[in-house]
């Protein structure tokens, strides 16, 4: 992969991720100022990550049905840009979440098109690594906006806070024209090979899915149950925003160590560990007050999250070219529908038997799905 197209995929994948980031912790809270209860602000944000998880398929079939891939994130990127603004006018918690829908739904295209340009274009031997080092966005985009949303509403306001991000949205689209496509057709792999690819690989693919979407529901409800905790104890956005800025401390390095790691002690092992992170993050939550409590949460949620750069890896390893598209796109989603379920589920049972009840029960999603990943079969297709 040359530099000019690194460039690219990492400042994309870096606007959507500070966008995001510096948005997740505060939405809950806006949500309550909007006047909507917890059990209404758990279905806002599960709303939100359906919206997101809808995204990635429609932005996967669309790029391995036209291979447009280029010029399909300008246009999803250009379309982003008023709906944050939008976020800003919105007076009602049904105003808001429309929005909010839209706005991550086009950013869910955006995440699946940066992620399959960039499977094309990875070398084999150096997978890991590349994935490793774009899913370092995470953790940039975690700590710009981390350390800049907050400070904005806590002296300007939310709506002057959408205003700004609406501006930053505006890179993306300008980036996008610097990337390159690979057009990919079918009939250059023989037919028999394709089936028995998909036929061997099909149940490990399917149960890796199943698994990381388990995993993550513990993403949602970490997510939803440290801004509902932290604005309970009355910590200012500020506070509330400076645990996705430890979090992007600890992400702009780990997914490339975890990712050189992955090309040499394998991936599933990997992915184990970061399964592991996310069952001992929701106790810690149970018994925070403090504001580094809440870091320590995070530093154990940011490694759960890794999870993504390897599994991204690993999915490009077990499926051909011509299907990457569709089934990368299937992986993002997986990670979507989990928050969508964390989300749902959280603020619900909050609202029924409480939060520390409810944080507990956290550990069971990461403790299923490894088990299943240890069954699935992960081995690689040979050409």
């Amino acid at each position: 992969m040359n530099r000019k197209l690194w460039a690219a995929l990492f400042v994309c994948s870096l606007v959507i991720w500070t966008i995001g980031n510096g948005l997740l912790p505060l939405l809950p809270v806006y949500a309550l100022k909007l006047g909507a209860d917890q059990a209404i602000t758990g279905y806002f944000m599960s709303f939100a990550f359906l919206s997101l998880a809808v995204g990635a398929p429609v932005a996967g079939w669309l790029s391995d049905r036209f291979q447009r891939r280029k010029s399909l994130l300008i246009i999803v990127g250009f379309l982003g840009v008023p709906t944050v603004f939008l976020m800003s006018k919105a007076t009602t918690i049904m105003q808001f979440a429309l929005m909010t829908g839209v706005s991550w739904f086009l950013y869910g295209m955006a995440l699946s098109l940066v992620s399959t340009i960039a499977g094309l274009f990875a070398e084999e031997a150096s997978r890991g690594k590349i994935f490793g080092l774009l899913g370092t966005t995470a953790g940039l985009g975690a700590l710009i906006g981390g350390l800049a949303t907050g400070p904005l509403v806590d002296r300007w306001g939310y709506p002057f806070m959408f205003v700004v991000l609406s501006v930053i949205s505006v890179i993306l689209p300008v980036a996008g024209f610097f990337l390159k496509d690979k057009v990919l057709s079918r009939s250059q792999q023989p037919k028999v090979r394709q089936h028995e690819g998909s036929s061997r690989l099909g149940m490990g693919l399917i149960l890796l899915l199943t698994a990381h979407a388990i995993a993550v529901v513990v993403n949602g409800m970490g997510n939803l149950g440290r801004s509902l905790v932290m604005n309970e104890l009355r910590f200012t956005p500020t506070a509330i925003t400076s645990t996705m800025a430890v979090s992007g401390l600890v992400l702009v390095a780990l997914p490339v160590v975890i990712g050189w790691l992955s090309d040499r002690v394998g991936r599933k092992l990997l992915m184990v560990v970061c399964y592991l992170a996310f069952a001992i993050c929701m106790p810690i939550l149970n018994l925070s007050r403090s504001l580094w409590h809440f870091w320590v949460f995070t530093v154990f949620m940011s490694l759960g999250f890794v999870s993504n750069t390897v599994g991204s890896a690993l999915v490009t390893d077990l499926v051909q070219q011509d299907r990457l598209g569709w089934s990368m796109s299937l992986f993002q989603d997986m990670f979507w529908v989990g928050n969508v379920i964390g989300f749902a589920i959280t603020g619900l049972l909050i609202e029924n038997i409480g939060m520390p009840n409810t944080f507990l029960l956290g550990i069971i999603p990461p403790s299923v799905a490894i088990i299943l990943l240890v069954f699935a079969k992960t081995k690689k297709a040979k050409a």
